[in-house]
């Protein structure tokens, strides 16, 4: 075995402080160079710059979203700096910091370091798409960080607290590393620990306060399952946070072409494999499967998620990865290869979903906002149809969009709101209000003609993207 080699696969201190390096750089220049934000990075964004911090955090119900990542961003939206690069640039730390824990701070084969930063949750959906995801990887390692060096003090219990303040999985993850510590100690559990207790506790009350759904019900009803709890949910459960984690790119999304039975197959098969790593600490592996059953519990009651959301798992495995080469069991060869073969196929579609987000665009918003900014006269007001889906382009185009019956100016949009689509009567009638000779209608698909029997399609983006966010343009000219 040569010497390189032998480094990859012991904790190689030179080679993780290189790739470190390497790998923030190339992560960040790839973030500014190739990557266009869609709507649900821009909407954090959006709400952080266009609220005050008092109705910031009212809003956030709507989100789903607990504070920490909107408190972050609002920090700055300060900055006379372009919009697009600020958000880049201030997830991007995150990602720099993240990958700092894992590569100096937390102890792991050099290895096995290498294929978890390229997994497409750590690389990509995490690391290149700047949600708040970001912060339940910070967090949770640095957690981590602190309970294998042995400090257990006040800032441990702070930290899972700000952890639960991140997503509905941050909570989860949470409950698991307590659930970890709990085992762990000695004499009376429950004294020993209360400090760390309380303040894992504090933060799942201050997360279901702020995320807890308040308004109009019919609204939030249509945001969580709605489905009959079956035998086919919690396969689409169990498929989602094994097999479309482990194996991502080797079955079809469960999301979107549902279960199949050999998805099933590889999930089980997948589920024993994990307690035959972690069965040498029963701890551990406790701590695995609660918080695996948790995520899968969660999947089937509340929200089924996607791809995002089942790459929580992947995150759950790398923790307890890191609590048990912590513990310098002896690893067999074939434990070794086994880890590493569950991270491969993460690592080779996280360079696929890079190679493809270099081919093409992640979202078509950009260009659209870039028209609009160049070929649009600021004082011609551009009504939407469908807030959600063209919120981006007005990021983009740095202005205001419009929309109907209200009128009214908007950035941001509310989750759930239905789609209103006007008439070409109050096209008109909105634009005699603006005093102007027509209108900018910008919608995420093709406009019915016998509606809109004025509108002239100007331009039309439905170019293939990564998101599949397309735009149609069309003039309305104003008719007497």
């Amino acid at each position: 075995m040569n010497l390189t080699l032998q480094r990859l696969l012991i904790d190689s201190k030179k080679i993780n402080l290189f790739f470190w390096i390497i790998i923030s750089i190339g992560l960040i220049v790839y973030k500014l160079s190739f990557h266009e934000l869609w709507k649900d990075e821009w909407q954090a964004w959006l709400v952080a710059r266009d609220l005050s911090l008092s109705n910031m955090l009212a809003f956030l119900n709507y989100e789903g979203h607990p504070s920490l990542w909107y408190l972050y961003l609002k920090a700055w939206t300060i900055l006379p700096i372009k919009e697009h690069i600020l958000l880049q640039i201030s997830h991007g730390v995150l990602v720099v910091v993240a990958l700092y824990y894992l590569f100096v701070r937390i102890s792991l084969p050099t290895l096995w370091k290498i294929l978890i930063s390229f997994s497409y949750f750590i690389v990509f959906e995490y690391g290149v798409i700047n949600r708040g995801y970001i912060l339940v990887i910070l967090l949770s390692v640095i957690a981590l960080d602190l309970i294998v060096r042995n400090n257990k003090s006040w800032i441990l219990g702070l930290i899972l607290l700000l952890l639960c303040q991140t997503e509905a999985y941050g909570v989860i993850i949470t409950a698991a590393i307590t659930v970890y510590l709990f085992l762990n100690s000695e004499g009376n559990k429950l004294i020993l620990f209360r400090k760390t207790i309380l303040w894992s506790l504090t933060g799942f009350l201050l997360f279901v306060f702020t995320v807890f759904p308040r308004g109009n019900e019919d609204d939030f009803t249509r945001a969580y399952n709605q489905q009959s709890f079956s035998i086919k949910v919690i396969h689409e459960s169990i498929q989602g946070h094994l097999a479309n984690v482990f194996t991502i790119g080797l079955i079809d999304d469960t999301a979107s072409n549902g279960v199949s039975s050999h998805g099933f197959i590889i999930s089980i098969l997948l589920l024993f494999i994990i307690v035959w790593i972690f069965v040498r600490d029963w701890r551990i592996l406790l701590s695995m499967i609660f918080g695996l059953l948790s995520f899968i519990i969660f999947g089937m009651l509340i929200f089924s998620g996607g791809v995002r959301q089942w790459g929580m798992v992947y995150l759950l495995f790398i923790l307890m990865l890191i609590l048990s080469h912590h513990k310098r069991y002896k690893w067999s060869f074939f434990r070794y290869v086994l880890v590493v073969t569950l991270m491969i196929a993460p690592m080779v579609h996280g360079i696929k979903a890079l190679i493809t987000d270099v081919q093409i665009p992640f979202s078509n918003a950009q260009e659209v906002g870039q028209f609009i900014k160049e070929n649009v006269p600021y004082n011609v007001p551009v009504v939407v149809i469908n807030k959600f889906e063209t919120a981006p382009v007005g990021a983009y185009a740095d202005r205001s969009l419009y929309e109907l019956p209200s009128g009214e100016e908007f950035t941001y949009f509310k989750w759930l709101e239905k789609v209103y689509i006007p008439t070409q009567s109050e096209i008109f009638l909105f634009a005699r209000f603006k005093n102007v000779g027509g209108i900018v209608l910008l919608s995420p698909g093709p406009i019915d003609p016998k509606r809109f029997p004025s509108a002239v399609l100007w331009q039309e983006f439905s170019n293939e993207n990564f998101k599949r966010e397309n735009y149609w343009l069309y003039s309305i000219p104003l008719t007497k």
